[in-house]
């Protein structure tokens, strides 16, 4: 496990970061395309993905990361079917609620701080090295969550097309 911060560190940073900023551009949108629905997700997934490579590089067990895939897929899922889906005459809307804006943002927030655990924990040494853990399986369960949701949706969207 690297134990200060590498060229590694950055590029999960700007994937996080990219979540983000895909995640406010979707929210503040009526109409969604279908890349627009799959960039936060994906973006967040490199980022998580990179956590888990570096845990399980570090010895870690592979199985809880299977685990936290599967629960998130369930909670993208349910997600994805709790939105109200409309369409005009020409493009799919989503209705997406107050609520359910502010939870799609803190999940991408919430990636983007387990980036910031890790790095934490590079500086900190080994002594962190089980909050790093817990951010990893904490970030693969939301980015996977997103790309639920996102699936979901796409279903739902190309169902009453």
């Amino acid at each position: 496990m690297f134990r200060s911060p590498s060229l590694v560190h950055a590029l999960l940073v700007l994937a996080a970061a990219a979540s983000i900023y895909l995640v406010v551009r979707e929210l503040r949108r009526t109409y969604v395309s279908q890349w627009r629905l799959f960039a936060p997700g994906a973006m967040a997934m490199v980022a998580a993905t990179g956590l888990m490579l570096l845990q399980v590089g570090g010895g870690q067990a592979r199985w809880p990361f299977a685990v936290a895939m599967v629960a998130g897929a369930v909670i993208g899922i349910v997600r994805g079917m709790m939105l109200e889906v409309h369409h005009d005459l020409y493009h799919p809307q989503i209705i997406i609620s107050r609520t359910a804006r502010i939870s799609l943002l803190l999940v991408a927030l919430v990636v983007g701080a387990c980036v910031a655990v890790e790095i934490a924990g590079a500086f900190a040494g080994p002594s962190l090295d089980k909050i790093r853990y817990w951010a990893a399986l904490t970030a693969v369960v939301g980015a996977v969550a997103m790309l639920g949701r996102a699936l979901m949706l796409t279903i739902r969207l190309h169902r009453h097309a």
